[in-house]
């Protein structure tokens, strides 16, 4: 009796090395989960073969855990026929190929759960037709005039209930159409030296590493700087230049916003004493006694000027989400700023992340982007010290902010592994992880003295994104084929040995704004063959797929094909 795939990869009979183009095992020896008979090889002559998907991921050095399911989703699709070409990349030039350039076929990506992630708005924006654009937010580069109906209607809705609604019917319509397929939503977690620190709490998002720990932590020890282990370094010490949300994070600490999401996920006023919202009019009354670490005082000019030079600016992260801003001003000891249209999310979304630049420095800097930045001033919480590139980025506590930190200074040490970090905290080397872990990942800390595990259910995922403007990605039942053939209980069960909840939706189950009727996308390879059959694609005697022929092609376009 043939060995059953998943027996197989458990015990290790796999390769772990790179997927070839056309490796196929001929569909015999899978489990009950993936087990298909293809159809009867049809006659193609005439017709095109479905060429090789190129697959992107990160490097099994960087991030081993995606790299693992990466391999397992590449296998799955050789298995029925389609071929594929597994490509392992850094995460510069991974950033580089699709958030940055768009120039990959399918990405596995890792959505991180940041904090603002817990309002639907960031993960529904990503599938905004606006959004779409070369270095737009939208990976995919899906559009549907549908889907942007329901995303501006959710954005603008005043009422929860309604909003509620709207979501419900974005969450659906991404569901059915599968621009991406999210696969797993993981357990995560971090990990520190309780031997060494205390008043470090659970929060959401980075259960360990994060702004209220950061601020809280408390040295048990005379050691007085707590250093934090990372593998990322982030590309610019510029806040208008970065590109992702995960970029910003380490900014954030020598930055102020108006508001912060707390431990709980609720929002709580930072720079900003109170925050009123009367439809499309949005005021912020400025903490008093605030300055930068330059001795000059925050004023509500200042966050006047960073809404209008971000927007100016075209900043990567930031322009696209205040292009809902129809103007900023002061009054008094607010800033006030009115909206097009009301917007549900740009309170927690926005300005939660949005930085406060020091007028007195930017506006001295014609082109952001060109900006170095390499002795930032902010208001935060901590101050810029040193940075060596590749191998630490280091701050020092701002005595006079009004939540001054307990430590001295915060290092950021680069290393060149997850597993190069586990190590580093379990010899103490480093205090804190300060990258989202997997759960599975943090199990080789259990129970070693001095260590601290947090962890809590991810409302990020990990999954797919099919670029939309690409032949064969621009037809649906393409994209639900391939949907449907990946092996998410594998991926579960293996890799992340059991440390997960298979994924439907792109908005977790675990906030409050998924909708209960979508349930995890199922591993369904006989239905991944009528979708193929329903829009005419073949096999051929070469065990290839094929296009469908010209009077049998029955594929579904939900957005422009721009490179079809």
């Amino acid at each position: 009796m043939a060995m059953t795939r998943r027996v197989a990869l458990r015990a290790g009979f796999l390769s772990a090395g790179a997927v070839l183009v056309g490796c196929s095992t001929g569909g015999k020896n899978f489990s009950s989960e993936t087990a298909v008979e293809r159809p009867v090889a049809e006659n193609v002559a005439g017709r095109k073969s479905v060429p090789a998907i190129e697959l992107l991921t990160k490097t099994a050095a960087e991030d081993p855990s995606r790299y693992e399911q990466s391999r397992l989703v590449a296998e799955a699709w050789q298995q029925v026929g389609i071929q594929v070409k597994l490509v392992a990349l850094r995460s510069a030039e991974l950033t580089r190929r699709t958030f940055t350039g768009k120039d990959f076929d399918v990405s596995v990506t890792t959505y991180d759960p940041t904090a603002e992630r817990l309002d639907p708005d960031n993960f529904l924006s990503r599938f905004y037709s606006a959004n779409a654009t070369e270095a737009g937010s939208n990976l995919s580069r899906y559009a549907s005039a549908s889907y942007d109906r329901l995303y501006e209607g959710q954005r603008g809705a005043i009422e929860e209930a309604e909003r509620m609604r709207l979501v419900s019917r974005a969450q659906r319509m991404l569901y059915d159409h599968q621009p991406a397929r999210p696969i797993v939503h993981m357990r995560i977690g971090g990990a520190f030296r309780s031997d060494r620190w205390s008043g470090i709490q659970r929060a959401v998002g980075s259960p360990v590493a994060n702004i209220w720990n950061l601020v809280a932590a408390t040295p048990t020890t005379a050691r007085r700087k707590l250093v934090i282990g990372t593998t990322f370094e982030p590309p610019s010490l510029n806040p208008a230049s970065v590109e992702t949300s995960e970029a910003q994070i380490p900014l954030s600490y020598i930055y102020d916003s108006l508001v912060r999401i707390g431990r709980n996920g609720d929002i709580e006023n930072w720079a900003a004493t109170s925050v009123g919202i009367a439809g499309a009019r949005i005021t912020a009354k400025i903490r008093p006694g605030m300055s930068f670490s330059d001795g000059q005082p925050v004023t509500p000019a200042d966050v006047a000027f960073t809404i209008d030079y971000l927007i100016k600016q075209k900043s990567p992260l930031f322009a696209t989400k205040l292009e809902v801003v129809s103007s900023v001003s002061v009054d008094g000891d607010a800033v006030v700023i009115r909206l097009k249209q009301p917007s549900a999310a740009f309170v927690p979304v926005v300005l939660s992340q949005l930085p406060i630049l020091p007028r007195h420095v930017w506006e001295k800097v014609p082109d952001a982007n060109r900006f170095p930045n390499d002795k930032p001033i902010g208001s935060g919480p901590f101050t810029f010290a040193s940075r060596r590139l590749g191998e630490q980025l280091e701050y020092a506590a701002n005595r006079g902010h009004f939540s001054a930190p307990k430590v001295d200074s915060v290092a950021f040490a680069v290393l060149g592994s997850l597993e190069a970090e586990i190590g580093a905290l379990e010899s103490g080397e480093v205090d804190m992880l300060g990258d989202f872990m997997s759960a599975t990942l943090l199990k080789k800390l259990e129970g070693k003295p001095g260590v601290t595990i947090l962890s809590v259910d991810s409302h990020g995922w990990v999954g797919l994104h099919y670029n939309v403007s690409r032949k064969p990605f621009d037809d649906r039942h393409f994209r639900r084929a391939l949907s449907f053939l990946v092996p998410s209980q594998d991926i579960i069960d293996v890799v992340l040995e059991g440390e997960g909840k298979a994924a439907g939706s792109v908005i977790a189950p675990n906030t409050r704004w998924h909708d209960k009727s979508i349930g995890a996308l199922p591993t369904d390879p006989k239905a991944a063959m009528r979708e193929l059959k329903a829009a005419g694609y073949a096999f051929g005697k070469d065990d290839r797929l094929y296009y469908p022929s010209a009077g049998a092609d029955k594929r579904v376009y939900d957005s422009q094909r721009v490179n079809s």
